[in-house]
């Protein structure tokens, strides 16, 4: 009988100490999730920037081609006159 009583007292325990590890593990997941999601925001914001930096990059080498290629015919143009 005693042994009954100090079972379900321990089992009592247990399920108190199960339900606060749970509650405390559910907590540790949210919070890793939350970060993971963060990081992965953060990596895409990054990645877009980057483009947006590539393509900017070229636009003005592009246009700085152009613009050189321009000056180019102009001198030749300037030359051929005299």
């Amino acid at each position: 009988m005693e042994e009954k009583k100090h079972l379900n007292e321990l089992e009592e325990r247990f399920h108190v100490l199960e339900t606060e590890y749970n509650r405390i593990m559910d907590e540790r997941r949210r919070a890793r999730e939350a970060r993971e999601a963060t990081e992965r925001h953060l990596q895409t914001l990054i990645r877009a920037a980057l483009t947006i930096q590539a393509f900017w990059r070229s636009f003005k080498v592009r246009k700085a081609i152009k613009a050189k290629k321009r000056r180019g015919a102009a001198i030749q143009k300037k030359g051929k006159r005299f």
